[in-house]
Order: C-alpha cells, then sequence, then structure tokens
C-alpha cells in the first residue's frame, strides 16, 4: 500500500516539474524575437532604453540602423519597410502623471501610457526616417507586436504588396495621424501622432553624436513639467473634500430615521 502511495506521489511531482519546466518554456518563447517569414528580410533594430522621461523618443544611438534601413528601402523598390514597436514591462515603467485619468488615447504625443509605448515607438521612428532621411511615408508601415518583451523598434524588408491589413508579419497596424498608408483606416478609430525630436546631428565619420544642448533644455523641461504635473495631482488629492459617513446600519431595535437615497 505504501509503495502505492509513494508511486502516485512520485508521478505527481514529475507531471508538476514537467508543467513548471512547460512554463518556463512558454515565458522564454514570449521574450524571444521570432524568426522572419519566408520573403521577410529583417534588416536591424534600435533600442529605446536610455531616456525614461522620453521612452518612446528615438534616440541617437539609433542613427546607423535608421540610415541602413532607409538606404535599403530606397534599393529595393519591390519593397516597403515594416517597423515592429515593442515594449517591455519589466523595465519599461508606467510613469506617475502619465494618463492616470485618461480614456481616451493621447493624440498629442506627450502622454505616454505603458500600453501606447509599442506604438509610440513605431510612430516616433517612422516620423524621423520621413522627416530627415526622406523615406516615402507611403513605403513605411508603423506596427506593434505583443509576442515578445523588448524594448525596440525592428526594421523589416516586405513586399511592396503589403498594407496595413496585410504586412507580412502578422504585426498589429498603427494607426497614425495622418494617415499615409492606403487603405485608411475608418475615421472613427483612435489614431496616434508622433513625437517630434531634433534631427541627430552626425561626426565626421557619419555617425551618431552626443545629444546637443537645446536636447538637454528640452529633457530638463520635460522634467519639469512633469514635476508640476505631479505636484498638482498631490495638491487636488490633499484638497478634496472628505467623504460623508454613512448612517449607521438599521435595526430592528434602532430603525431608519432617514432613507439615504435622495
Amino acid at each position: 500500500m505504501q509503495s502505492g502511495f509513494s508511486l502516485r506521489r512520485t508521478q505527481a511531482v514529475l507531471v508538476l516539474t514537467v508543467s513548471f519546466a512547460s512554463a518556463l518554456v512558454s515565458l522564454a518563447q514570449t521574450r524571444n524575437k521570432p524568426a522572419p517569414p519566408s520573403g521577410v528580410e529583417e534588416v536591424c533594430s534600435i533600442s529605446f532604453d536610455q531616456d525614461s522621461v522620453r521612452p518612446a523618443r528615438v534616440e541617437n544611438s539609433a542613427l546607423p540602423c535608421l540610415k541602413e534601413a532607409v538606404k535599403r528601402l530606397k534599393e529595393r523598390a519591390d519593397r516597403k519597410l515594416v517597423l515592429v514597436g515593442v515594449k517591455d514591462p519589466a523595465k519599461d515603467h508606467e510613469l506617475a502623471d502619465n494618463g492616470s485619468m485618461r480614456e481616451e488615447e493621447d493624440t498629442t504625443g506627450l502622454d505616454v501610457r505603458l500600453e501606447d509605448l509599442s506604438a509610440y515607438r513605431a510612430v516616433n521612428t517612422k516620423w524621423y526616417l520621413v522627416q530627415y532621411l526622406n523615406a516615402d511615408p507611403t513605403r513605411v508601415l508603423p506596427t506593434t507586436d505583443e509576442s515578445y518583451f523588448a524594448q525596440t523598434v525592428t526594421f523589416y524588408l516586405v513586399p511592396a504588396s503589403a498594407d496595413f491589413n496585410h504586412n507580412f508579419l502578422g504585426t498589429t497596424k498603427t494607426n497614425e495621424h495622418p494617415c499615409t498608408i492606403k487603405p485608411c483606416y475608418p475615421p472613427d478609430e483612435e489614431t496616434l501622432t508622433a513625437q517630434r525630436r531634433s534631427h541627430i546631428a552626425e561626426n565626421a565619420a557619419g555617425g551618431p553624436l552626443p545629444e546637443t544642448r537645446a536636447d538637454q533644455l528640452e529633457l530638463a523641461a520635460e522634467q519639469r513639467r512633469r514635476a508640476g504635473s505631479a505636484k498638482a495631482a498631490a495638491k487636488d488629492a490633499h484638497n478634496e473634500p472628505p467623504l460623508t459617513p454613512l448612517p449607521p446600519r438599521p435595526t430592528p431595535e434602532h430603525p431608519a430615521t432617514a432613507s439615504i437615497i435622495p
């Protein structure tokens, strides 16, 4: 009898161990970027891990990849460029004053919630490619992917027949404003407007230079704005009138003397 119980217990432990191992494998898979399908070429990736105040702003270190992606796109008239924005909930943290009371998508580009981050990274990247590197906006598709975690945008060359409804990668379209990819999204769908940034200065070798004084002042201004917003929110919370307590629950010995229903 005892040996049978031990056998069943051993089997149960094995089942739990295998299930736990499978869960770990599944979790690991969600953190790995999937391989591109046949006919799709991965170009390069850019990171968004240095600026916690503006976590969707294209960083100076992205310049070599941005230039390579546009170069490849201009060389291949039979291709479009799909941008896949990704976030990492373990590293990308919700800012205290970001959208806690907002119910709709932010269309200014100033308020980036964690749930918007992947899309803003893709839209901001496209804006830079078009604004400063003369990429054709009708050939660049900003999208997102929630199947893995990272702080990146990855560039893929896909067949020119791609559109927002079929981008060859199965990623989720991002409705940029204004719409440049046909067919456009329905007018009642939510849209995102890119966060603009200054041109990334280059050194003699074509590499990125450090942030300029203007960039540093812009960051300082954003930090002051956020600090002011947080201070105002704390003040409002402090000044809220206290809630009026409900009257005691009536009992047979002490029945209600007034209705609490207005």
